[in-house]
Parts: structure tokens; sequence; C-alpha cells
């Protein structure tokens, strides 16, 4: 069973985040996407797995709205 104060930190951030904006969301990644983004985050070019894939989102929808005509 998980620590009770492990949850109520995990319970905190979700609703920091939420407060913040941010909405929870699962994906499914294959192995290689899943390598790059640690390969990234290992490397020092993300903090963390989250804002490496925020930042390739972001990015992708970005470079989206500017090529659509």
């Amino acid at each position: 069973m998980p620590d009770p104060l492990s949850r109520q930190r995990v319970q905190r951030l979700r609703l920091a985040r939420k407060e913040q904006g941010f909405r929870e969301t699962n994906v499914w990644l294959t192995k290689e996407v899943d390598q790059k983004i640690d390969d990234a985050v290992a490397r020092g070019r993300f903090p963390s797995r989250r804002v490496a894939i925020t930042h390739a989102l972001a990015t992708f929808f970005e470079q989206e709205k500017s090529t659509v005509t």
C-alpha cells in the first residue's frame, strides 16, 4: 500500500498543476520514442520527461499551425 504522505504529495502536485491550467493525460509510446525522450533528458536537453513531451507536442502543433493553408 502506498505511503499516505506520498499520496498527499502527489495529490498536491496534481492540484497545483491543474490550477496552472495543465490537464493530465496518458499516452502510449513506442520503445523508440520512449528511448529518444529518455536520451534527451539524460543529455540535459530537458529537465524531465514531462517537459520533453510537452515541448515536442507544442513544437509540433506550432509548426502545423504555420503550415496549414
